[in-house]
């Protein structure tokens, strides 16, 4: 399996490792055809004093208990693995070593669908969480910067895999910004660590 390890390819150095070809091209094509099905919900969240639908359509599955807020105002309660995305969490895990108990689904239906620049730091996820991203349907640009730096670059591809290592959401920020180019649809799937709840 091909990897680019930004440790050592990129200037500035950069926590993540990104695999193009994570899945292979049946694979990705199976999982996004699965991914459509998934539980799907537009979202409202409070920004500015104002509440306002998320930008993108959202879901989330894993272990019991684990709820996730974030931006204090969007609130998720996942839903049961599927066998499908509890198998991708297992490969994962297996590549990494890091191991995950949610997975957020984040469905962008048009160029207009985005995140702005964040980083992943809600405490339900514990100390320098690593988070892990499988990319599906049409690529995105996704960019990365140190927290006072310049952002660098990604077109994520259908079935690659991008690792945010530990430390990555004390250091850096990232976006999926809008584009005005006609796109079909990405279904992005972020695999987390959770505090609390049970198996």
């Amino acid at each position: 399996m091909q990897q680019l390890n930004l440790f050592a390819e990129l200037a500035p150095v950069l926590p993540v490792t990104y695999y193009p070809d994570f899945l292979s091209q049946e694979l990705a094509n199976e999982l996004y055809q699965h991914c459509l099905k998934l539980e799907w919900q537009q979202n409202q969240i409070r920004m500015l004093g104002k509440t306002m639908p998320v930008p993108r359509l959202e879901c989330i599955y894993g272990d019991y208990g684990c709820d996730y807020l974030y931006s204090n105002s969007v609130f998720l309660k996942p839903l049961t693995w599927t066998d499908n995305l509890a198998n991708l969490r297992d490969q994962i895990t297996a590549l990494t070593g890091y191991k995950f108990r949610i997975v957020i689904g984040n469905q962008y239906r048009t160029g207009m669908d985005s995140i702005g620049w964040h980083a992943d730091n809600e405490k339900s996820m514990g100390l320098n969480p690593a988070i892990a991203s499988v990319s599906l349907g049409c690529v995105r640009k996704f960019q990365i910067k140190p927290r006072n730096g310049k952002p660098t670059d990604f077109w994520l591809e259908h079935g690659s895999l991008l690792v945010m290592h530990p430390g990555c959401q004390s250091t850096h920020l990232h976006q999926v910004p809008k584009t005005n180019k006609v796109v079909s649809t990405r279904i992005n799937l972020t695999f987390r660590p959770h505090t609390g709840g049970g198996r």
